[in-house]
């Protein structure tokens, strides 16, 4: 019994910090729909791809990247990383997991 409600309560706990994660990612996610569409379809500026549905861990990667990297001079990339930069990682992965799950 005691095993039962263990195995539940985990249950429980992964359940929440999953649905968590993925609101989480569509919150965050609405500061970016300004230049990459509500949808993740648009062509941010005319330079950037279509962000919806790539895969999580090269999203993740390019973030991380516009996070880590002092831009000086003024652009996209200075726009992404102005984004990101008070985002923590988790923050990141469920920006790219939401936006992977977007339909192409």
């Amino acid at each position: 019994m005691v095993q039962h409600i263990k195995i539940s309560l985990l249950s429980l706990f992964l359940l929440c910090s999953f649905l968590h994660a993925a609101n989480n990612g569509e919150v965050l996610f609405k500061q970016c729909a300004g230049c990459h569409g509500a949808d993740g379809r648009n062509k941010a500026f005319g330079k950037s791809g279509i962000i919806a549905g790539q895969d999580a861990e090269v999203l993740v990667e390019s973030l991380k990247y516009y996070k880590e990297t002092e831009f000086k001079t003024h652009g996209t990339s200075l726009v992404m990383s102005k984004q990101v930069k008070n985002m923590n990682l988790q923050d990141l992965q469920d920006i790219a997991t939401y936006v992977s799950k977007l339909q192409k």
